[in-house]
């Protein structure tokens, strides 16, 4: 029997949304309930991986279906060239779809080669000439508030940037015509800094009601100079502050109960509209976010679990409900060549993800998918002693305020390789040290078993495993 082809695709990218942050995972704060409505209905991932924790490289990968390395956008900057094949947009627009992005691009894509554009950034509007009224009003203050408010947003709930990507995304979608098949980037910039949230968001999660870090800033005294030099920033800046650190934890789980109730607001429409049944909902991040843990917010140093791993849900024609999370570890670049498939498109040449449609049909499926592998960084790591009186990553605005930016030369030198495999996380870094992790124990990555003979085997099986991923990079498109 043939599965159902979906009619329509919303591909529903958060910005930097932790994985484990939500019920579904064991987070007691309710802050993602139909996203895990859509999972438990659907098919989600609990083994899902970025390519690489960073947002541009990571889109990238998610759109041409290559890891960094192979498209060669290592960074956030000089990005509108990757090496690539059809990218996903090339594939849908061959396959008869209307395309649009609604929300934030940060890839190569460009407005001409969509049917529909409506870019927003962490700031607002892109331009910010786009917004009028009060949504200027807002964007303007986020400009001004680019960290963590420790009050709550002065702005109502429908001028924050979520409620209007989403107004926008249904606007679009009610022009179908009733023989259009509809692809939508939904493309949401949050919850990335700055950590703001309006009542009643700011009350419903607070400090004493979200519970706190597992770990502190005590353990980077342990990690390697990039991580330090993260903590640094957190103290030039203020973030470190323990009334400040936790406020912003707050405030990013807030961000995601408000990012969900829009999701609901979509969904709700969707269904209303008799859309949902013939819909491909699909929900990832980019990558995740500290959001408190080793007292760091944001991104910057590292692999750890909390920025490699994400959030991954399929829901709809074609994937069997099933509330339990697959065993399969999946990535990022595995989306274009699933659309492919559930679409009947050939997949291009150069794809180095895998499809995922046997494991959406069959939920006990795991074939080959036992590890997945991401990378990051380049070059060589960067030393105490090579900083001088420099300080990457900090700029002072003309009141003095520091505003800093954990992605910098510090903290993203270094190459750094990553295998996980069941319960097994292994790191190969830069200056050739290997690192091993029993994630069923230790899930902050606070004991180091590389170099224990009980566990030599593992480690020696892994790097085996890592080293056949990294000769599978070689692309040849």
């Amino acid at each position: 029997m043939t599965a159902p082809t979906p009619r329509d695709i919303v591909l529903v990218m958060t910005d930097q949304q932790r994985a484990d942050l939500t019920a579904r995972e064991g987070f007691p704060s309710d802050c993602t309930p139909t996203l895990d409505s859509l999972a438990t209905s659907g098919r989600w991932f609990d083994r899902a991986y970025t390519t690489t924790p960073l947002c541009v490289p990571a889109r990238i990968s998610l759109l041409t279906g290559r890891f960094p390395s192979a498209h060669g956008i290592l960074g956030n900057t000089g990005y509108d060239d990757p090496a690539r094949g059809d990218d996903l947009i090339d594939v849908l627009n061959a396959a008869g779809f209307r395309t649009a992005l609604v929300g934030k691009n940060h890839s190569h894509l460009t407005p001409e080669r969509l049917d529909h554009w409506i870019e927003f950034s962490h700031f607002g509007r892109v331009p910010p000439t786009a917004a009028t009224g009060t949504d200027r009003g807002f964007d303007d203050w986020l400009r001004a508030h680019p960290g963590t408010t420790t009050t709550p947003s002065p702005f109502p709930l429908e001028h924050q940037l979520p409620a209007r990507i989403v107004d926008e995304a249904i606007s679009w979608l009610d022009t179908a015509g009733p023989d259009d098949r509809s692809f939508l980037w939904l493309s949401i910039p949050e919850p990335h800094v700055p950590y703001q949230v309006p009542e009643p968001y700011f009350s419903t999660y607070g400090p004493d009601t979200v519970p706190p870090a597992a770990t502190t800033s005590e353990v980077l005294a342990e990690r390697d100079f990039s991580w330090r030099y993260a903590g640094k920033l957190a103290e030039q800046s203020g973030e470190a502050e323990p009334d400040v650190m936790a406020r912003a934890r707050a405030n990013y789980v807030g961000m995601l109960r408000l990012v969900d109730d829009q999701l609901t607001r979509l969904v709700a429409h969707l269904e209303r509209t008799g859309r949902l049944a013939t819909t491909l909902f699909v929900h990832l991040a980019d990558h995740g976010d500290f959001a408190g843990e080793y007292g760091l917010m944001r991104k910057g140093p590292g692999l750890p679990e909390v920025l490699a791993r994400i959030p991954m849900v399929f829901h709809g024609p074609g994937v069997p409900p099933d509330p339990r999370p697959s065993s399969a570890h999946v990535s990022i670049s595995d989306v274009l060549p699933t659309i492919c498939e559930l679409i009947g498109a050939p997949i291009p040449s150069g794809v180095q993800g895998r499809s995922l449609v046997p494991l959406l049909r069959d939920p006990d499926q795991t074939s080959g998918f036992s590890s997945v592998y991401v990378e990051q960084g380049h070059g060589p790591p960067y030393r105490e002693e090579d900083l001088g009186d420099r300080t990457p990553g900090v700029r002072r605005g003309p009141d003095g305020r520091v505003a800093i930016d954990t992605v910098n030369e510090v903290t993203q030198a270094g190459v750094r390789r990553m295998i996980r495999s069941d319960r097994w996380k292994l790191l190969s870094l830069a200056d050739g040290t290997i690192q091993l992790f029993d994630l069923s124990t230790d899930p902050f990555e606070l004991n180091d078993l590389a170099g224990r003979p009980e566990h030599a085997a593992t480690c020696q099986k892994l790097h085996s495993e890592l080293e056949s991923w990294l000769a599978s990079r070689d692309v040849r498109a």
